[in-house]
């Protein structure tokens, strides 16, 4: 009996502590890998960093039925819930460093897609635009977190198809991008045929709508339409490491369901390039 209610006692602690875990995984902190260089030189391959899910607000699981730290097959998809987010006690700012899921992994939930780690550039509502690697929010000169002298400036107007909107119209690459409209949830933009690669992910992927085109008309859910509300607000972010770099300018807006949380801790690094992580810039400019 004494051995029973020794084994009972354990299992009982054991199962406390995994959903206190859990609690804290899903709802307060994570520790996150770094296994790129898109951030050098803030963060460097092999560091571990911890993402704050209070600052934002943490998201509610939306497929509920996942086992954390598994890869993205370990799931069953038999429930998926509404997108929900706790009040956070900071809003997204300008060079905030922001963890998030992958945008373009359409065939997975939205939480179990691939963790990325950018900085925030451009706030919904905003316009940005970059011009020989200079960043303008709104007409305003932005301050560089990199330096830019070191690379060797894209050529104006080369088409790339590899460049969001994937769009000849639109003649944009790494160093000449935009303007471009952020969208601000309640914010409505005028639609036509020109202008509908821009947003056509947002409209019909993200916010879950039916769009068409019959000629040169545009249907939402059926009926003919020239504006677009949007329901969520969006973000644009670029890699410090800017030239090395797949962000935004590759793939477009990350929506506000997609992000996870603030990287807001330097934890420890496991990389190899020692003079690198000694020479590195002060973390404190993740803020």
């Amino acid at each position: 009996m004494k051995a029973l209610s020794y084994i009972n006692e354990v299992l009982k602690v054991v199962f406390l502590a995994f959903f206190a875990w859990l609690f804290f995984h899903l709802f307060v902190f994570q520790v996150l890998y770094i296994d790129s260089g898109s951030m050098q030189d803030n963060l460097f391959e092999g560091d571990y960093i911890m993402v704050n899910k209070l600052a934002y607000g943490a998201r509610f699981p939306i497929t509920p039925l996942s086992l954390p730290f598994s890869s993205s097959t370990s799931f069953l998809n038999w429930i998926h819930l509404p997108y929900l987010r706790v009040p956070g006690y900071s809003h997204i700012s300008y060079n905030d460093v922001m963890v998030f899921n992958l945008p373009t992994e359409d065939k997975l939930p939205v939480d179990e897609r691939e963790l990325y780690i950018k900085r925030c550039i451009a706030l919904p509502g905003d316009t940005l635009k970059i011009d020989s690697a200079r960043i303008f929010i709104n007409s305003k000169l932005q301050a560089e977190i990199q330096t830019l002298s070191k690379y060797r400036i894209s050529p104006k107007n080369s088409y790339n198809p590899n460049f969001f909107p994937n769009d000849y119209r639109f003649k944009w690459n790494l160093d000449y991008f935009g303007p471009i409209l952020i969208p601000k949830k309640g914010d409505s933009v005028k639609l036509s045929l020109d202008n509908l690669n821009l947003y056509k992910k947002i409209i019909s992927t993200f916010e879950n709508n039916k769009l068409e085109t019959k000629g040169i008309d545009i249907f939402l859910n059926g009926k003919k339409a020239s504006s677009y509300t949007f329901k969520m607000n969006y973000y644009f972010v670029l890699g410090d490491n800017r030239h090395n770099s797949i962000d935004s300018r590759y793939w477009g807006f990350v929506p506000e369901d997609h992000i996870i949380g603030k990287a807001s801790l330097f934890l420890y690094s496991s990389g190899k390039d020692t003079s690198a992580i000694k020479n590195r810039k002060k973390f404190s400019i993740i803020r």
